[in-house]
C-alpha cells in the first residue's frame, strides 16, 4: 500500500549514472536506493522534484523488510522539507525515523537522525534544541564508532557555535574535527577538508567583523589574516573535492573581508562571483551571495541596490520559515534605513523584527508540543499495528489528517498537491467558514462545537464533487480544492456546498441549532501558465554557457512547487472574498454575479 502515489518528475537533467542506476535497478531495494540518490542530487537544485523522489523512495522501501532503508528515506525527506521551510513536517518524519531506529536497535543511524533534526531546529531558530540534538549525535556516533557521523556532528556544532557568537567553542569543535580526520582514510579526509577550512574562515570572519564594529583594529587585522589563510586553504581543498555551494560561500566570505579592508572593487568582484555560483547552482538554501552583495552595495553607497538584495533574501527566508535569518535580515534592513536617514522606515522595520520574534517563539512552542504529541501517536500506532511497516503507515496517515474531523490537515494538503495532475485545468480554491461558531461554543458547549465541526465536515464531504480535496484549514475553516472546474461553474459549485449546509437538519445536534457557512473562492493559474513556466524551466538553452539554467518562476523550480505557490495565492484571494461574504450578511458566497440592472 502506497501512502501517496506521487508521480516522478522528469529526470532529463539528472546525472547519467544516477538515471541509469534507477532504470537498471533489479529489485525494489535497489530502486529505492537509486531514488534516494536522485533525491539527494535534486535537493540542491529543485526541491519539489527532490521531494517527489524521496516520497517515492519511501513508498518503495516501506513494504520491504528494510527498516534501515526506511530510516534513510525518512531522513532525506525531512532534509528536503527543511529546505522548503516545512519544519513541522520535517520534525514529524525525523521523529518517525528516530522511533524506528530505536525500536530496531539501529544505533548507527540514530546519530544521523539527530544531526538532521539539529539542522531543522537551527533553521527554525531553536539553538538550544539544536545543540541538545548535536550533543546527543556526538555521543551516539562515539558509541557506534561511526567516525563520519562524529565528524558531521563536529561540523554542525562548529556552525551552531559560530551562529551563537561563541567563536572559541566553534574553533574547539573544528580542532576536534581536525584531530579526528587524522584517523581517517585519504578519501574521507579530502571530503571533509573543505568543511573544516570554510567553517574556520566563517568563524574568523565573524571575529573580524565584531572587532571592526568595536574599533579594535589590531584584533580585527589578526582575525582577517587568519580568515584569509582559511579561505586559501579552502580553495586548495576544493581542487580535490569540488563543491559549488562551498565555492559560493567562500566568495561571499572574501567579499565581506574586502569590505572590512576598504577594498570595495575587489569586494564587488568576489560578490559577483558568489552571485554567479548562486544562479548557476539554482539553489535557494544559502543566502550568502545575496547578503554579501547587499553589504558590498551598501559599502559603495548604493543603498537602493542593497535594499533590493536584502528584500530578495528576506522573501526567501519568509518563504522557507527561516526565523533566525529573518531576524538578522530585518536588523540589517533597519540599519540601512537608518543610514539613509529614513528613521520612520527604520522604526517600522524594527517593529517588524519584534513581531517576528514573538511569532517565532510561538511557532517554536507549537513545534515542541507537536513533537511530544507525535511520540504519543507513534506509540499508539505501534500498539494497533500488525507489523512495523503498518505502524509507519498509520503514523504517516495520522500526521496527514485532522484528528477531530478526519479531513486532510495542512500537511496532508501539501503532500496531496504533489499528486495533482499538472494539466488538470483550472484549480478552484474555496475557503468555507462556519458562521458565528463562537456563539455555538458559548451557547451550547465546546463538546457541541466539536460535534458541529465533525457534522459540517461530514456534510461537506457528502456534497463535494468527486475528485475534490477537502481540508480542515484551522478552527472552523475548511478549504476545498477542485481541479478542472470551469470558471463559469465555480459559483454553482461553491453555492451547492453552502446550500448543503444551510438546508441540512443536523440530527446529531441540539434542536434549533442552525448552521450556515460563508465562502469565498478563487482560481489557481490554469495549465497554459504552467506550460509556459515548464517550457522555460526544461529548455536546454543551447546558445548560453554550459550549465546555465533559467526559469521564470523561482517557486516552480525550487521551493515551493507551482501548485503550492498557486494555491497559496488563490487561498489569500478566497480569504478576502470570504471576509466580504461575512460583511455582506453571512450565509453567502463571494464573488457572486452582479445584480442585473
Amino acid at each position: 500500500m502506497k501512502l501517496f502515489a506521487s508521480p516522478l518528475p522528469a529526470l532529463l537533467d539528472a546525472p547519467a549514472p544516477l538515471r541509469a542506476a534507477l532504470e537498471r535497478a533489479p529489485d525494489d531495494h535497489t530502486r529505492a536506493a537509486a531514488l534516494l540518490a536522485l533525491a539527494r542530487h535534486y535537493r540542491a537544485h529543485t526541491l519539489t522534484a527532490a521531494q517527489r523522489l524521496a516520497q517515492a523512495a519511501l513508498d518503495t522501501a516501506l513494504p520491504l523488510d528494510a527498516p534501515a532503508l526506511v530510516v534513510d528515506a525518512l531522513s532525506v525527506l525531512a532534509s528536503i522539507e527543511e529546505g522548503r521551510g516545512l519544519h513541522e513536517h520535517a520534525l514529524d518524519h525525523l521523529a518517525l525515523a528516530l522511533d524506528l531506529a530505536r525500536s530496531h536497535s539501529l544505533d548507527a543511524l540514530r546519530s544521523r537522525v539527530h544531526n538532521g533534526r539539529a539542522i531543522v531546529r537551527l533553521t527554525a531558530g531553536d539553538l538550544v534544541g539544536a545543540r541538545r540534538d548535536l550533543q546527543e549525535a556526538q555521543g551516539l556516533a562515539r558509541a557506534s564508532g561511526d567516525q563520519l557521523d562524529l565528524a558531521n556532528s563536529h561540523i554542525n556544532l562548529a556552525f551552531l557555535e559560530h551562529v551563537a557568537g561563541r567563536a572559541a567553542e566553534a574553533l574547539h569543535q573544528l580542532n576536534l574535527l581536525e584531530e579526528l580526520m587524522g584517523t581517517l582514510g585519504a578519501e574521507e579526509r579530502q571530503m571533509l577538508m573543505p568543511f573544516l577550512h570554510e567553517n574556520r574562515a566563517a568563524t574568523y570572519l565573524g571575529l573580524a567583523r565584531r572587532a571592526h564594529a568595536r574599533g579594535r583594529l589590531d584584533a580585527g587585522a589578526e582575525a582577517r589574516d587568519r580568515a584569509w589563510t582559511a579561505v586559501a586553504a579552502t580553495r586548495a581543498s576544493l581542487s580535490h573535492s569540488p563543491s559549488r555551494i562551498i565555492a559560493l560561500i567562500l566568495e561571499a566570505h572574501a567579499a565581506r573581508l574586502c569590505v572590512l579592508e576598504g577594498r570595495l572593487d575587489q569586494a564587488l568582484t568576489h560578490a559577483q562571483a558568489a552571485m554567479r555560483h548562486h544562479h548557476e547552482a539554482g539553489q535557494r538554501s544559502y543566502l550568502d551571495a545575496l547578503l554579501a552583495m547587499a553589504e558590498v552595495q551598501a559599502a559603495r553607497g548604493q543603498l537602493g541596490a542593497a535594499h533590493a538584495d536584502y528584500r530578495e533574501a528576506l522573501a526567501i527566508a519568509h518563504e522557507q520559515g527561516r526565523h533566525r535569518d529573518i531576524q538578522n535580515l530585518l536588523r540589517a534592513v533597519a540599519e540601512l534605513h537608518e543610514r539613509g536617514g529614513d528613521l520612520p522606515a527604520a522604526l517600522a522595520t524594527t517593529r517588524e523584527a519584534l513581531a517576528e520574534a514573538d511569532a517565532t517563539l510561538e511557532r517554536l512552542a507549537v513545534i515542541e508540543q507537536r513533537h511530544d504529541d507525535l511520540f504519543r501517536e507513534l506509540r499508539e500506532a505501534r500498539a494497533q499495528a500488525q507489523d512495523w511497516q503498518e505502524s509507519v503507515r498509520r503514523a504517516e496517515e495520522q500526521a496527514r489528517h485532522d484528528p477531530l474531523t478526519g479531513l486532510l490537515n495542512r500537511r496532508g494538503l501539501h503532500d496531496r498537491l504533489l499528486t495533482l495532475p499538472e494539466h488538470g485545468g483550472p484549480l478552484l480554491v474555496a475557503l468555507l467558514d462556519i458562521d458565528d461558531f463562537k456563539g455555538v461554543n458559548d451557547r451550547y458547549s465546546h463538546a457541541v462545537g466539536d460535534e458541529a465541526l465533525r457534522a459540517v465536515a461530514g456534510r461537506l464531504q457528502e456534497a463535494a464533487s468527486p475528485g475534490s480535496l477537502l481540508v480542515r484549514w484551522g478552527g472552523e475553516e475548511f478549504l476545498l480544492l477542485h481541479p478542472g472546474t470551469p470558471p463559469d461553474r465555480a459559483l454553482e459549485t461553491v453555492e451547492h456546498l453552502r446550500r448543503a449546509v444551510a438546508e441540512h437538519s443536523w440530527p446529531t445536534l441540539p434542536d434549533g441549532l442552525r448552521l450556515t457557512i460563508s465562502a469565498g473562492y478563487a482560481f489557481a493559474p490554469g495549465p497554459a501558465e504552467a506550460d509556459v513556466r515548464r517550457a522555460v524551466a526544461e529548455h536546454s538553452w543551447p546558445t548560453l554557457p554550459d550549465g546555465l539554467r533559467l526559469t521564470i518562476s523561482a517557486g516552480y523550480a525550487f521551493a515551493p512547487g507551482p501548485a503550492e505557490a498557486d494555491v497559496r495565492a488563490a487561498t489569500e484571494q478566497a480569504d478576502e472574498f470570504q471576509y466580504q461574504a461575512k460583511r455582506a450578511g453571512r450565509n453567502r458566497v463571494c464573488p457572486a454575479p452582479p445584480t442585473p440592472e
